[in-house]
């Protein structure tokens, strides 16, 4: 989801995280492993299974209303070039076309403009809009505390999973899709704890996606601000932190699918608006993935270069480490 350090701070979509005046090592974008270090590898976790599997439905007015809000944020806040290309290349239009395929023209351009500005305030989503973006705004100047803190990677699992699921912005994501989508469901079935439980689920496996993928970018930067970071501080090894993420994105899998048995009846109406809206936090979560990394099909006999034509950010891994994260579920530091 939309980085804050790539539209001038712009953005409330944290998937990267805070780095106070970090420098760029060796080991990024050119050879492998960091300050020389020997090539290594890490098996991680399945990236494209339970709600996250499946190819996403993108929106047809995608190209011609993504066009149209990034020339006009960039005209209105008199852009500089460098920051215009960063724009660009982040693409938060794709991002919307995935999250809510549904939207019509007035809908996605709101949503794409919300994504570009963070924070726009639209009447119509009123108190939930309000209090998903309150929380998320509180979880990222925690998150920034903590990176600022030598406290800040001696927290505990449970409480930087509850920061990060909040400051990456998921749950102001599906408010925006439900309004795109016009989903109408009343505010108690929404703290229902099987809705609110799928929500979670959604939102988490968002930043576990982010934290294995931006590992190997991460670790070369020196931020430490990465569960994997944080589960090796706690005695894990290296693979054996990666292992435990990965239990921690199959539980969620699993707390979805428990949530979702146990949701009750409100109707035939009502329930299919339920549907509508657990569907909604689905395609948030696995736009996510498919946006912000580098996507291979599955059909390993492709020549890699092929896979450049579903190249939408790859922040993270070029399109050899693409093809290997995917299909051998390999990473390679």
């Amino acid at each position: 989801m939309p980085a804050a350090n790539e539209t001038n701070g712009v953005s409330v979509l944290n998937g990267n995280h805070v780095t106070n005046g970090i420098h760029k090592t060796n080991g990024i974008n050119g050879t492998n492993g960091v300050n020389g270090a020997k090539p290594r590898t890490l098996y991680i976790p399945d990236l494209f299974g339970g709600i996250l599997s499946g190819d996403p439905v993108e929106n047809p007015r995608e190209p011609e209303i993504g066009r149209m809000s990034e020339e006009w944020t960039k005209a209105l806040t008199k852009m500089d070039p460098k920051t215009a290309k960063i724009l660009t290349k982040a693409n938060f239009a794709y991002l919307i076309s995935l999250s809510a395929p549904q939207a019509d023209g007035e809908a996605f351009r709101m949503a794409v403009d919300w994504c570009i500005w963070a924070f726009v305030f639209d009447d119509h989503l009123q108190q939930r809009w309000k209090e998903s973006h309150r929380k998320c705004l509180f979880a990222i100047l925690q998150q920034v505390w903590l990176a600022q803190s030598k406290t800040g990677l001696d927290v505990t699992i449970p409480d930087y999973m509850e920061t990060r699921r909040q400051s990456i912005g998921s749950y102001c994501l599906f408010v925006v899709v439900e309004w795109a989508h016009g989903i109408k469901l009343t505010q108690d079935i929404f703290d229902h704890p099987s809705v609110a439980t799928c929500e979670r689920a959604a939102a988490d496996l968002t930043w576990l996606v982010n934290d294995v993928l931006s590992y190997k970018k991460d670790i070369g930067f020196g931020v430490e601000h990465n569960i994997i970071c944080l589960l090796k501080r706690q005695g894990c090894s290296e693979q054996e932190a990666m292992d435990r993420t990965g239990e921690i994105m199959e539980q969620c899998q699993k707390d979805w699918d428990n949530a979702v048995a146990n949701l009750p009846s409100w109707g035939e109406e009502t329930d299919k608006e339920v549907q509508r809206y657990l569907g909604a936090c689905r395609d948030v979560a696995r736009a996510n993935l498919w946006w912000r990394y580098v996507i291979a099909p599955t059909d390993t006999k492709l020549d890699p270069n092929s896979f450049l034509r579903s190249f939408k950010s790859g922040r993270y891994l070029n399109a050899e480490e693409a093809v290997q994260a995917r299909t051998a579920r390999i990473l390679t530091l």
